[in-house]
């Protein structure tokens, strides 16, 4: 599939999953994907203002900056920093074991 027939069904699935009740197992059946893929898309989709390669683009740039001034740090923390970044951008999270 080409990049701009993605972005079409990606908007498409964000839009969905904005203005409805319908839940990221339906649309994930809808599109023959899965509920974690939907979580992505849409995820991405917000950080780029309903764009999937904007938000995609917006995610990598911050992921590079946070690993470049933690680097010595290790993943923990990283990590840690790209979920509160990604907070910080009105991106909901799912909880983990340690908050």
């Amino acid at each position: 599939m080409k990049r701009a027939e993605l972005k079409d069904i990606y908007f498409n699935i964000y839009m969905t999953y904005t203005n409805s009740y319908t839940t990221l197992e339906d649309i994930g059946y809808k599109y023959d994907i899965s509920k974690q893929r939907v979580w992505q898309i849409i995820r991405y989709c917000k950080l780029g203002g309903g764009n999937y390669y904007k938000g995609l683009e917006a995610y990598n740039k911050a992921h590079k900056e946070i690993k470049d001034n933690l680097k010595d740090e290790g993943s923990k923390v990283i990590n840690k920093a790209m979920r509160e970044w990604l907070e910080s951008n009105g991106v909901r999270l799912i909880k983990t074991k340690n908050g």
